[in-house]
């Protein structure tokens, strides 16, 4: 009897072990699955990080276009409407000039001329710039030559006189001046 309570001692403390062999197994395999489970959900995390910073930076970029698409159009339709009322600043200035002459007209001169004046003010709030360049050096980026002239006072290069008078739009050129350039003096050979 005693061998068989060792025998059956043994058999227990055996199934003992592998009981707890077969928990630490699982437990053991238990941990490691969580742990994979945990290493998923961080690259998980990670990835919608991931994502939600480049939907937000796409949405940023989204709004700068849209705002410099705005501008773009904006720019765009004043440069036009400028185009197009340039040939009447032009009707108003070679009238006020010719009003200037007449002294019966002297009133009509001043009103007219206070009214184109306060024209250009506004014109020039939305951008419209004037380019007279007078006494100043010739530059072929705003200016048009029409042609050249001799003269004592004034060196080589520099605008003699405006035939036209250009206009740009902040950096854009709506219409360059029209210019008669010194040559400077010429002397008889």
């Amino acid at each position: 009897m005693d061998d068989k309570k060792i025998t059956e001692g043994d058999e227990n403390s055996q199934q003992n072990e592998t009981s707890v062999e077969n928990s630490a197994e699982e437990t053991t395999k238990g941990a490691e699955n969580i742990k994979k489970k945990v290493t998923e959900a961080y690259k998980q995390d990670e990835d919608f990080k991931d994502k939600y910073l480049r939907a937000m930076a796409d949405m940023e970029n989204l709004r700068r276009r849209q705002i410099q698409e705005r501008e773009d159009s904006v720019t765009r339709t004043r440069s036009q409407v400028f185009s197009d009322l340039l040939p009447i600043i032009d009707a108003f200035q070679m009238g006020i000039t010719e009003a200037e002459k007449d002294e019966s007209a002297k009133n009509i001169f001043i009103g007219v001329s206070m009214a184109f004046q306060q024209m250009k003010n506004t014109l020039g709030e939305y951008g419209l710039e004037i380019i007279d360049p007078e006494g100043k050096e010739f530059d072929p980026k705003f200016h048009e030559a029409l042609s050249y002239e001799s003269s004592q006072d004034t060196e080589e290069g520099i605008v003699l006189k405006s035939v036209r008078i250009g206009y740009k739009m902040k950096d854009k050129l709506l219409r360059p001046a029209s210019v008669i350039i010194s040559k400077g003096t010429t002397e008889d050979k």
